[in-house]
């Protein structure tokens, strides 16, 4: 073979690689797509999205491809690059490694930085300094909210929407992500602050949105390694006690499943980050899909978290 059937042949599967690329895209689109079943879910609720799936507040673009979202979404997997991410937003500007530590040792932050300068998510300026590509980011709860879908998607082979808002419900606010799992409703309401700095109104909201949506079960999500008891429980007493009045413990026991996860009547969850997101959901799901089955086989064995 000489150099030029050798050149036409490496040129040949140049795009013969392109196009399996663009296929493997494609199909991971596809398999990660929200599809329809949430939307008919909603329909037959008798409610009509108005918006969903913002890009604006988001910590990439929406020219990001594929792999990129996927090597991000493997690096919020982790807490501390969480608790790093939301350091780097909060300084609204140019930071440096050094003033990122409070979470992350510097060889961390350093590692940090550099994977996200690698996805173009954030751009080296000068004596060291860095900043975001998207210098308007002000928060990272919408960034939390679509890895929390992805999660749905990645994780448990769910349809899910972020950044939710609907036409015309009473509630009104955001629902932060809604999936359909296994034929049931989830709506995750989400909370990135730490307890302290959440408000009992924030739980009336969340109980409100849960009364307009009608889900099948419900996650109230707070991405803290905090103890859940010493307010968000209490919180939420409170309000279930002044919406449904003395009768609203026996109704609505809030009970531990483990550790700092909580449930009602094993429908609504409590859940933080304390061991590690993914399993925590993974757990409450699981304790979900007990219940519902213990009655037609009652020689399974409890759940247990691991």
């Amino acid at each position: 073979m000489d150099l030029r059937e050798l050149g036409k042949e490496l040129s040949g599967l140049k795009e013969e690689v392109k196009e399996l690329r663009r296929g493997i895209e494609k199909l991971e689109k596809e398999m990660l797509g929200t599809g329809g079943g949430i939307k008919r879910a909603i329909k037959a609720r008798g409610m009509q999205i108005y918006r969903q799936a913002p890009f604006d507040d988001l910590i990439f673009s929406p020219e990001a491809s594929p792999a990129e979202l996927t090597s991000l979404y493997q690096l919020l997997r982790h807490y501390s690059f969480r608790l790093f991410l939301r350091d780097a937003i909060s300084k609204k500007g140019s930071f440096q490694a050094e003033g990122l530590m409070k979470y992350c040792p510097l060889e961390i932050v350093q590692h940090y930085i550099s994977t996200l300068c690698e996805l173009k998510l954030a751009e080296a300026g000068d004596a060291g300094t860095f900043h975001l590509a998207k210098q308007s980011l002000s928060s990272f709860g919408p960034t939390l909210e679509w890895f929390i879908a992805q999660m749905f998607q990645r994780e448990f082979a769910s349809s899910a929407i972020y950044g939710v808002r609907f036409k015309e419900t009473p509630s009104g606010g955001d629902y932060d992500v809604i999936a359909l799992w296994e034929g049931q409703l989830i709506y995750v309401e989400i909370k990135s602050s730490p307890p302290r700095g959440i408000e009992r109104g924030e739980i009336g909201s969340f109980l409100a949105r849960i009364s307009d949506l009608l889900p099948d079960i419900a996650f109230l999500f707070n991405d803290t390694q905090l103890r859940m008891k010493d307010k968000i429980v209490l919180m939420l007493e409170e309000e279930l006690n002044e919406r449904y009045g003395a009768s609203s413990r026996t109704r609505f026991p809030i009970e531990r499943l483990v550790d700092e996860l909580f449930h009602i009547n094993h429908r609504l969850y409590i859940v933080n980050s304390k061991r590690d997101a993914i399993v925590n959901f993974t757990f409450c799901l699981r304790d979900f899909l007990f219940r519902q089955r213990a009655e037609l086989f009652p020689i399974l064995p409890p759940v247990q978290i691991k």
